[in-house]
C-alpha cells in the first residue's frame, strides 16, 4: 500500500521552474536536489523515517542515504523495482514463449515436456531497478522549530546520457513523491565521476567447478551492493550454468550495479543483477559489442535483443528449457538474434 504524505505526489512533465532552471545551466552534469524548511514535529511524528531522519531531544539526527521504499509512489516503485515499458510505437518482433505441460495430465507420474511458442508481439523497453538513493543534509539547526534540511539523489545525471528527459522526470519525481519538494542544480562533480557510477567493468573466467568459480571470485570482494547470501546465489547459479557447459563465465562490477552470468557463444550471454536478483536476462548482441554498453544501457533497447526470465515459480527449469533451445539453434546454423 503507498504511503501517504502530505505534498503534491507526482509531476506528469518537467515542471517549468526546473525546466528554466535547467536552461540556465551551462554544464553537463546535474544533481536533482532541493532544500526544504520544516517543523521538527513532522520529523518527530515519523513523516521523514523512511529517508533516516528522525530527533533525538531538540536535535535533528539524518543517518546514511538511503533507497526510498517502493510504497512511496510510482516512480519509487519503478526505482526499487525495475520497469518495463511497453512500446506500441516501435515495430513488432517475433519472441519464443517456454512452458512446461504435463504428460498425460499426471506430472508426478509421467513427468512434463516443454513447448515452445513463438509470435509478434510489441516490444517492451526494460529498466532494471535504478537503485538511486536520496542522501539528507542539515544545513541549519539553531535549536528552533524549524529545520532546514537539503535532499539530494544519487546518482547525478548527463544531459548527454540516453533518455534524458525521461531519466530527469523519474528523479524529480523520485525525490518529489519522498520529500515533497524538487530542484535541479549544476554538478561540481567532473565526467569522469559519472562514468564511475554507469561503467561496468567486465571481468571473464573460464569454466570450471562450483568451487573453482567461486574462488575465483572471491579473489575480488563482492561489492556492498550485492546480495547479503551472494557466494549460495553464485553456487546456485554456477550449478544451473554448468548443466549447459558454458564456455567463459563474467561479472561486471559498477558503482551502481554488480553482474554475474555466463557466456554460451558469441551472441548468446545469460546474467543478472546480484544486487536485485529478480529476473535473469538472456542476451543476443555480439558480447564484444554489448560489454562497453553502461549500466544505463545494457537493457534500455528494444527487447528483441534479450530474453527475461523472471523469478517465479519453475524459473529454473525455464531458464535451462531456453538457453537449451537457443543453443541448439546455433549448433543449426541460427547464430544471431537478428537472422532468427
Amino acid at each position: 500500500m503507498a504511503q501517504r504524505f502530505p505534498w503534491k505526489r507526482n509531476f506528469n512533465k518537467i515542471p517549468a521552474n526546473v525546466r528554466s532552471a535547467l536552461d540556465a545551466i551551462d554544464a553537463d552534469l546535474i544533481v536533482i536536489a532541493a532544500t526544504k524548511k520544516m517543523p521538527k514535529s513532522d520529523i518527530a511524528a515519523g513523516l521523514y523515517r523512511h529517508l533516516n531522519i528522525s530527533i533525538e531531544g531538540d536535535a535533528v539526527q539524518v543517518g546514511s542515504p538511503v533507497i526510498p521504499p517502493a510504497s512511496s509512489g510510482k516512480w519509487s516503485t519503478r526505482n526499487a523495482e525495475g520497469w518495463d515499458r511497453k512500446r506500441t510505437d516501435w515495430p513488432m518482433v517475433q519472441k519464443t514463449y517456454v512452458w512446461e505441460t504435463p504428460n498425460f495430465g499426471d506430472a508426478a507420474t509421467y513427468g512434463t515436456h516443454t513447448h515452445f511458442w513463438t509470435r509478434d508481439v510489441y516490444q517492451h523497453q526494460v529498466f532494471e531497478p535504478q537503485g538511486m538513493t536520496i542522501s539528507a543534509e542539515t544545513l541549519q539547526d539553531a535549536g528552533a522549530d524549524h529545520v532546514l534540511i537539503k535532499f539530494s539523489v544519487d546518482p547525478m545525471l548527463s544531459k548527454t546520457q540516453p533518455e534524458f528527459e525521461l531519466m530527469l522526470l523519474w528523479t524529480l519525481n523520485l525525490l518529489q513523491e519522498n520529500t515533497g519538494v524538487s530542484g535541479v542544480y549544476a554538478s561540481d562533480a567532473d565526467r569522469e565521476a559519472f562514468l564511475g557510477t554507469i561503467q561496468l567493468d567486465w571481468e571473464v573466467f573460464p569454466p570450471g567447478t562450483i568451487e573453482e568459480v567461486l574462488a575465483r571470485l572471491q579473489a575480488k570482494p563482492a561489492g556492498p551492493n550485492n546480495q547479503p547470501d551472494f557466494d549460495r546465489h553464485v553456487r546456485e547459479r554456477v550449478r544451473l550454468f554448468n548443466k549447459l557447459s558454458p564456455r567463459a563465465y563474467l561479472r561486471g562490477q559498477g558503482g551502481f550495479g554488480s553482474y554475474f552470468g555466463a557466456q554460451f557463444a558469441e551472441d548468446l550471454v545469460v546474467f543478472e543483477n546480484l544486487k536485485y536478483g529478480n529476473a535473469l536476462y538472456v542476451l543476443y548482441e555480439d558480447w564484444d559489442e554489448a560489454s562497453r554498453r553502461s549500466r544505463l544501457d545494457l537493457l534500455r533497447d528494444q527487447d528483441a535483443k534479450f530474453d527475461r526470465v523472471i523469478h517465479t515459480a519453475g524459473w529454473e527449469d525455464l531458464i535451462e528449457d531456453l538457453l537449451r533451445e537457443r543453443i541448439n539453434e546455433r549448433r543449426r546454423g541460427y547464430g544471431r538474434w537478428k537472422k532468427r
